[in-house]
């Protein structure tokens, strides 16, 4: 399949469900190759793997700004990211085990890892000047 099939189908997914912007689809896809390429040996990934995936991705690609680009492009949750997912195999542009489900995805799962390490101090009063 070449990369103009690829867009006309990801085109027609985005009409048929105007939840998610363009972009997090080929960014879910590519997170699948990501969380796949970091295994010691190809295999299929779980959900749960497939959303520490993406958690790792998006913070790679997009830094702080992670959460702003996911929120804008209408992920919030892991039940989003199997949306999409289900969305690309629906579109034959990802494929799943016949043991899979959408409601594996159905989880409290934090896409973007709160900030960790010492708590930030406050800045110092700046001086009056007269």
């Amino acid at each position: 399949m070449d990369q103009q099939d690829v867009e006309q189908k990801i085109e027609e997914l985005v009409r048929r469900d105007p939840r998610y912007r363009h972009d997090a689809y080929p960014f879910v896809a590519n997170a699948v190759t990501f969380t796949v390429g970091r295994l010691p040996k190809h295999r299929h990934v779980s959900a749960l793997e497939l959303l520490h995936g993406v958690r790792d991705y998006a913070q790679k690609e997009f830094g702080v700004l992670a959460q702003q680009v996911l929120d804008e492009w209408g992920i919030h949750e892991a039940a989003d990211v199997g949306s999409i997912v289900y969305s690309l195999i629906g579109a034959e542009l990802l494929s799943a085990s016949q043991d899979d489900s959408p409601e594996e995805f159905e989880i409290d799962f934090p896409l973007i890892e709160p900030e960790s390490g010492p708590p930030r101090q406050p800045h110092a009063p700046l001086p009056k000047i007269d």
